[in-house]
């Protein structure tokens, strides 16, 4: 059985491109840019000695309202809330570009949260939006 859905795809267009469509169309499917990560940058920042062609970026998706309302309703869903929103992007070749994200599978969802029915719904709800903004990118 599956703990989770790995979406994987990759798009005809620049690294540098594919961020700038994601954070303009996050508004459209009721997402914010919480953060852009460059994990280049964020492993010198911690003394690994990284290849100067490395590029690799963790974009983390919110819905700051229903994040928000969801944490108040439960606290403990915060620890199962917050993660599943990072969305990798990479670079596979000079105009090519990976885009990968971990969706919240409902068994696992069950299983983490097995008294927590709207939750579970709700959280695989936004995974699926996350689905559709990725798949807007062509």
């Amino acid at each position: 059985m599956n703990n989770f859905m790995l979406y994987k795809r990759i798009i005809n267009k620049k690294t540098e491109e594919v961020i700038r469509d994601i954070k303009n169309k996050a508004s459209d499917f009721n997402f914010i840019i919480r953060n852009i990560f460059d994990m280049a940058q964020n492993f010198k920042d911690h003394g690994v000695a990284v290849d100067a062609n490395f590029k690799y970026y963790s974009i983390m998706l919110c819905n700051p309202e229903k994040a928000y309302q969801s944490i108040l309703a439960k606290n403990i869903r915060g620890a199962v809330l917050l993660p599943p929103k990072q969305v990798v992007v990479y670079p596979k070749n000079t105009d090519k570009t990976c885009v990968a994200y971990e969706a919240p599978d409902m068994d696992r969802l069950e299983k983490i949260m097995p008294d927590d029915k709207k939750f579970q719904e709700s959280l695989y709800s936004s995974g699926q939006k996350i689905i559709e903004l990725l798949d807007s990118l062509s």
